[in-house]
């Protein structure tokens, strides 16, 4: 007898309500049907699931960030000198 996994309340052949998201034995064919109409999921299947996808990862993912300096190492210089400034002591014109 199969396990399943309800998806939507289901009353068996006793007339018993199961809950949804209830873990129960059914027949095979119950299981079929449940699973054909998307009504219970297969618990054998939902295992294979999490086995595989517990061994295909991403190979290329990082799991940290690349190392960076936490403070640059010389001050920056600009790129473009300054221009001077006009000296103070020049006569005005009137």
């Amino acid at each position: 007898m199969p396990k399943i996994r309800l998806l939507a309340p289901w009353t068996n052949d006793k007339g018993e309500p199961q809950a949804a998201g209830a873990v129960i034995d059914v027949s095979d064919e119950q299981a079929q049907d449940l699973n054909g109409r998307g009504q219970a999921s297969l618990v054998d299947e939902e295992k294979k699931l999490e086995e595989q996808s517990a061994t295909s990862g991403v190979y290329d993912a990082r799991l940290q960030r690349p190392e960076t300096p936490s403070q640059p190492s010389q001050p920056q210089t600009p790129s473009q000198p300054q221009a001077p400034s006009p000296p103070e002591d020049t006569p005005k014109k009137k």
